[in-house]
């Protein structure tokens, strides 16, 4: 008799673990065949409702032995390459590598999908800060051959630098804070995407007392005409949650505006000051909320997961949530639906630091019931995604959930 698959299981607000290594290998991908990216730390991922994209990172314990023509290079620590994971297949496929023309800026750099175009600004190639980037890159999801272009910018660009973070607000492409190694900012630069030319929004200054201080490895989120700036640090110190830095744009200054505590949690009820976590956010029916994940303060290292929601600046601390271990310089992506993925990054265990390539994935909020009724089909039938786009549509799957196998 054939084998019965587990029951299916919707389970909200649980950290699981998503086992892509015995799935079949994926013969498409270019260079060795590699069958997903090794541990890393430093990388950044965004992702759509079926696909994840991994660009760069770094490992001191990486091979010299690479791939493609980057042996005996002193950056070899550093990962030429962009991956993309499928989660309906969950595989992954390894788009550029070194044999294409990447940036050597791939740490700590700023990424995020816009659309169906990858954004790709700044980072820092090996040593840190000795070579730092202010240049945009892109990719178009859907266009083959897959290639990362540099844009033809003009204005006043931002200094190269690392660590800095980016958002998309209304044809503008915002930059803030980032680090060369040495000076740490949290000036504001935008490059209006039309006409792909930087301007210097506003310079923090620090005798003004609502100018944040500098920071680098801080995350933004974004709600109107207002950015919130989600903890970061700098070498020796890291900044607290508990009064967030607010660039408004349309009023071009910076406000703080403090957060309430969660009752229910431990006192203090906010998450401890941080730098180098995850950040993402999504809408539901609460408003705008902002999902906080892992992180370090330069001693202690962080499992927790914290919900903060925009309109009421309250915290949350998700008790059911936690990542199975301390957990930074990872990064994290939300699908539209409301389904975080972590993936790589630096775990502290038994008083020890090992890189890991390990991908989560947690539900931070209710979906759709077809999105619970999707997932339990794939459960069921792991061979749906071989079937063609009219097939599909034949028994009766909703278009999008198609286009999602056949992006």
């Amino acid at each position: 008799m054939a084998k019965r698959r587990a029951i299916y299981a919707f389970r909200p607000f649980e950290v699981s673990d998503v086992d892509y290594r015995n799935t079949a290998i994926n013969t498409s991908s270019i260079g060795s065949g590699r069958r997903y990216p090794k541990a890393r730390s430093g990388h950044r991922i965004v992702c759509s409702d079926s696909s994840i994209y991994c660009f760069g990172g770094f490992n001191p314990n990486n091979s010299p032995a690479r791939d493609g023509n980057n042996a005996g290079r002193e950056d070899f620590f550093l990962f030429h390459e962009l991956w993309k994971y499928d989660m309906i297949r969950k595989q992954w496929t390894l788009l550029l590598d070194a044999n294409n023309d990447l940036p050597v800026e791939l740490a700590s750099n700023a990424m995020l999908l816009s659309g169906e175009m990858i954004m790709i600004f700044g980072g820092t190639g090996f040593p840190f800060g000795v070579t730092c980037s202010n240049r945009l890159h892109v990719c178009q999801t859907r266009r083959k051959p897959k290639a990362l272009i540099e844009v033809e910018v003009e204005g006043d660009p931002p200094p190269p630098q690392y660590g800095q973070a980016i958002v998309v607000n209304d044809n503008f492409l915002y930059t803030i804070g980032g680090t060369n190694g040495f000076d740490y900012t949290l000036d504001v630069h935008r490059l209006h995407l039309p006409s792909r030319t930087w301007e210097f929004t506003y310079k923090c200054n620090q005798n003004i007392r609502e100018d944040p201080s500098g920071r680098y490895r801080h995350e933004l989120a974004y709600s109107d005409s207002k950015i919130y700036v989600i903890g970061g640090g700098t070498s020796d110190a890291v900044f607290i949650l508990a009064n967030i830095p607010v660039y408004d744009i349309q009023a071009n200054k910076w406000e703080y505006l403090s957060t309430k505590p969660d009752p229910l949690a431990n006192s203090p009820g906010i998450p401890t000051a941080r730098k180098c976590h995850s950040c993402v956010q999504i809408r539901t029916d609460l408003g705008l909320e902002v999902i906080v994940a892992g992180g370090y303060d330069g001693v202690n290292y962080y499992n927790d997961i914290w919900k903060l929601n925009l309109s009421t600046m309250q915290w949350k601390k998700m008790d059911k949530s936690n990542l199975p271990y301390p957990l930074f310089f990872h990064d994290a992506a939300i699908t539209s639906d409301g389904c975080m993925h972590i993936f790589g990054g630096i775990k502290y265990n038994n008083g020890t630091s090992v890189r890991t390539n390990k991908l989560f994935k947690m539900w931070t909020t209710i979906p759709r019931l077809s999105v619970i009724a999707w997932e339990a089909l794939l459960h069921y039938i792991p061979s749906l995604p071989t079937r063609t786009k009219e097939e599909l549509l034949e028994a009766g799957i909703p278009r999008q959930f198609v286009d999602r196998v056949h992006e």
